[in-house]
């Protein structure tokens, strides 16, 4: 395996690490993280470092969970379901810690949504946001606002 790309798995692996964990079905991140590992070695040859490669594996990565998210839709629309009907106002439960609310919060959005906030939580400019997800950088912005 080539050092650079160890280095970029290592350099990466939280941000992959919380994507196969916001996406995977009840305990399928270490495999839904294998399965992201496993894309990116295959498509590392191909990688011409036109964008950033923080980019690159969030595409990646999100085109993975994506494509094992269709596989359990009818899972995942229950518990969308199941989320929406929770009141807004119930919240955390007192003293929770900030990690749990913001999982909290993350459950909570919709994939898309919840995707952005993570980039945007790692850093990345609207612009990066828009090119892994395909949108316009103002519909990056508008919902990063609305989130907020």
């Amino acid at each position: 395996m080539p050092p650079e790309f160890e280095q970029l798995v290592q350099e990466n692996e939280g941000r992959i690490r919380r994507i196969a964990q916001r996406y995977a079905a009840a305990g399928g991140a270490d495999d839904l993280m294998q399965e992201i590992l496993m894309q990116l070695w295959r498509s590392y040859r191909n990688f011409r470092g036109e964008a950033k490669a923080e980019t690159w594996v969030y595409r990646v990565a999100l085109n993975v969970s994506m494509t094992q998210l269709r596989k359990i839709v009818k899972e995942r629309d229950l518990h969308n379901e199941l989320a929406a009907q929770t009141p807004a106002n119930e919240g955390a439960p007192a003293g929770a810690c900030q990690a749990d609310i913001l999982t909290g919060f993350l459950n909570s959005l919709g994939d898309i949504d919840a995707s952005l906030l993570m980039m945007y939580l790692d850093g990345l400019t609207a612009k990066e946001m828009a090119e892994v997800l395909g949108i316009q950088d103002n519909a990056v912005n508008v919902r990063i606002n609305r989130m907020k």
